[in-house]
């Protein structure tokens, strides 16, 4: 059986006139979209397996997600890593 996990991670906007008064919001599995006041926007609300906050760093991405594919692909297994971005 195939497993197949999908991961966000939320990066830093790049200046603050680009995010037009929003941000996202990271709880669990869960990213939303808020305005600027806190005020969650209406059908922005994604959930994904696993979700990463601006602070998370490469090696914790690597331990929970990368790390297994790697081991397992060097033991003769079929594996991908996709990153975007």
């Amino acid at each position: 059986m195939e497993k197949i996990c999908v991961a966000v991670r939320v990066r830093p906007p790049v200046t603050e006139e680009s995010t037009n008064g929003t941000f996202w919001n990271v709880d669990d599995n869960r990213i939303s979209l808020h305005k600027s006041t806190g005020t969650p926007l209406s059908g922005v609300s994604f959930t994904f397996d696993h979700v990463f906050d601006q602070s998370c760093p490469n090696s914790r991405v690597y331990e929970l997600l990368t790390k297994d594919i790697i081991y397992a692909a060097l033991a003769g297994f079929n594996g991908t890593v996709f990153a975007y971005g």
